[in-house]
Parts: C-alpha cells; structure tokens; sequence
C-alpha cells in the first residue's frame, strides 16, 4: 500500500541530504555473511524495501517494491573521502536503491559505511538498523517493521498553526496552484546536478575518550546541564558571534525500533558571554533549547508548517535556488527556507546515547560515528552519537581553499569540552 509523504517533503528534492553511519564490527565475518546479514536486515524494514513514486498532481508517496532495495560495495577509500563523495550523487528515487552500503576488510574488524536517503530513515534509524545487521550475523530473527509514518493523527497538521499563519498559507497555496508547476524526477535530477558543480565537503571527527565522557557527564550532572546543551554552548563559543543553531528534535513512538524519519527541528540563537563563564552560559542556551522542547507547539511547528505548505511549492524552493526558476512565490519560499547566498545557520544532530548493544554474541562495535547531511541552509552541522564508552562527533563544512578548516574548528570544540574536566 503506498503511504504520502507529507513532513518529509523537503527531504524528496533536497539537492543535499543524505544521512551516513560508520561502524567498525569486531569478529570473523566474511563477505558472503555481512551481504546476507544486510539483507536480512532490508528485507526486515519495508521502508528500504519502497522506491518514490510521483502522481500527475505532485503529490508523492512511499511505493512498496516487495522486494529489499540496496547496494553493498567493496571500498578502498577514506571513509570520509566515501562519504563526501556519496552526498553529491543523485539518487535514483523512481527506482531506488535509497540505500547504499560499503564494507572495507580492516582486520580484525570490518568497515561498514551506510549513506542513505534522508527519507528512508534519520540518523537513529541507521543505529537500528546496525543493530538488525548484528543480530543477523548472530544468526538471530529479525523483528519485521512495516512502513510506519508521523501522520496528522499523531502530531498535528497545519490545523495547529495560528489563524494569521493558516490565512497566510492558504493564499499563498492558492495563488501558487494557478501559477506553479509540478517538478519531475528529471528535474531533480538536473538540478542536484547543478548544485554540486560548484560546491564540495569535508567530514572530519574525533573521538571522545571515555575517561573524557565521564567527567563531562559528571560536570553536565553538577551543573544541572544536558550534555546536548554543553555541546550546543561549546558551538556557540567557537563561532564567537551571534549564531543562530539548529537543532534535531527527536519526535520517535517510545520504544519504536524501526525505521523512518522522526525528528522535528528547532532554532536558537546566542552569542557567547566572554564575561561569564561556560556553565553560566550553557544554563542560558539549556533555557533557549527547553523553551522550545518542552513546548508541543514549538517542538512539532516546523511539521505542522510543513503540511500547510502545498508541496510542490516546497519543491520549488530548491528549483528557484539552484536550477534558475524564476517565479516570485517560489523566490519567496526560497527566501523562507533560507536557501540563498552563503548560509550563516549551524547545525547540531545529536543522537545521544544510543539504546543499542555494541555487541551480540561473537560481534562487537567497536567505532560507531553519525554523519548528518549538510543541508543548503547550513554553514556545517555537527553530528553526535555515543555508545558504550565511547562518544563519535563529527562535522561536516564546505570544502574551502583552507581544507583543515573544518578540522580546526572540531578539534577547538572538543578541547572546549576537554577543558571543563581539567
């Protein structure tokens, strides 16, 4: 049964969005075993089983294929240099695969590199995901997750927004449907093209020691912080002006371990004060976050917003932006979104500790690092997952003339929190 795509509109044309995980998995596992085990664990999420489909009116949906849809490759490469490089393929949405997988031999381990489509699953969905695999080489079933989507039912719809906001978007919706244009595949495909000509990343990271994590954590304890918003504040300090953050917000079913895309998103904005020190600004920025978070309006707006948006006017914005469209509601919501000149905003997706095993019988991860997608209205995102004792960041900028930028901008993050456990 084919399902509409509604709050992930702008994840269908985005010129940049692919979500990436890299696992080293420590034990005896041979080719033959890990294509079986990744197969298994496509076949047990039917989302990574769908291509897109795209009616006459625009409107698109999940389409269900019966049958697992991905690749596994042997690499050789980097694996950020792999990454970098996979974000700016296009994807072949009408047919899939949405999912692509590399494996290099690092013995005793393996190297298992993930890039997905953003609407096959978020960044936690692909820690699931890992988890099936190891189950898998374990030689234990897999649970079966059908297709399951955010629906108005369970967060809203655009019946949530104010009455100025809904008057708003309904005119626009309604002049736009006079004017506008539905958008093909080959349109998109023409633009992601014209979006990369021009423009590189870079993927840098660093690890966490644990000895590091656990003073951190008992400094966020004594302070009464999160270790999201010292992570938030150690971005804030670095930048030096004022910025405004954008954050992932996790809006998963409790205890739903399948996958698909459950995060909503907010902003911030903050500029660090020299004269008070870390913790008092953290507490700031915490107040900023949970203002929102703790706020169902705040918190589910962005999803709300996007479901009273036609959706091929969201669409538009990416064609207005960086394929030349020139129609003044679609340069409006290019505007809106953000998608013009160089971004300024900052990106924070952390997926905090991780509620999986780092291990299932003979097999163990042993490295397990997030990488976001660069999104067009972002300067860099910052990608943040721990497990066990271990926590990954990684960030993902611009690849400028100055190639260790990035680097050096991630390496004073981490020793801004390297300085609070002194």
């Amino acid at each position: 049964m084919n399902a509409t795509i509604l709050t992930e509109r702008t994840h269908l044309f985005s010129p940049s969005i692919k979500v990436a995980v890299v696992v080293n998995i420590e034990g005896e596992i041979s080719l033959a075993m890990l294509k079986a085990a990744i197969e298994q664990a496509v076949s047990a999420n039917e989302i990574l089983c769908c291509s897109i489909g795209l009616d006459p009116d625009g409107n698109a949906y999940y389409r269900p294929s019966g049958k697992p849809l991905y690749t596994l490759s042997v690499s050789t490469e980097m694996w950020e240099t792999l990454v970098a490089q996979q974000e700016s393929l296009v994807c072949n949405l009408e047919e899939g695969p949405l999912l692509d997988c590399f494996v290099t031999q690092m013995e005793p381990e393996i190297q298992l590199v993930l890039v997905a489509h953003h609407l096959v699953g978020d960044g936690l969905s692909l820690a699931f995901f890992v988890q099936d695999v190891l189950q898998a080489l374990a030689g234990n079933p897999l649970v079966y997750k059908p297709l399951s989507l955010l629906s108005p039912s369970s967060i809203g719809d655009a019946g949530n927004l104010n009455s100025l906001m809904r008057f708003i978007l309904k005119r626009q919706n309604r002049s736009w449907r006079k004017t506008g244009k539905v958008f093909l595949f080959s349109d998109y495909h023409r633009m992601v093209q014209s979006y990369w000509t021009n423009r590189k990343i870079q993927v840098t990271h660093q690890q966490l020691p644990g000895e590091t994590l656990t003073q951190l954590l008992q400094f966020a304890k004594k302070e009464k912080l999160t270790l999201n918003s010292i992570i938030a504040t150690a971005l804030f300090k670095v930048k030096a002006e004022r910025a405004k953050l954008g954050l992932a917000v996790s809006v998963r079913p409790e205890g739903y371990q399948g996958m698909g895309n459950y995060a909503s998103g907010i902003s911030v904005q903050y500029q660090y004060n020299e004269q008070k020190d870390f913790a008092e600004n953290a507490l700031a920025v915490q107040r900023l976050i949970q203002k929102k978070t703790k706020n169902d309006s705040s918190k589910y707006f962005l999803l709300h917003f996007l479901q009273g948006i036609d959706p091929t006017l969201i669409d538009a914005a990416y064609f207005a932006a960086y394929d030349g469209y020139d129609h003044p509601i679609a340069k409006r919501m290019q505007r809106m979104f953000g998608y013009q000149g160089k971004p300024s905003q900052i990106g924070l997706s952390n997926l905090m500790i991780l509620p999986i095993e780092n291990h299932c019988q003979a097999f163990r991860i042993s490295h397990f690092c997030f990488v976001p997608p660069l999104v067009p209205n972002n300067d860099s995102i910052m990608g943040v997952a721990t497990l066990g004792s271990s926590m990954e960041l990684s960030l993902i900028g611009a690849q400028e003339e100055q190639l260790d930028k990035n680097q050096k901008v991630l390496d004073q993050i981490v020793q801004e929190l390297k300085n609070l456990v002194r």
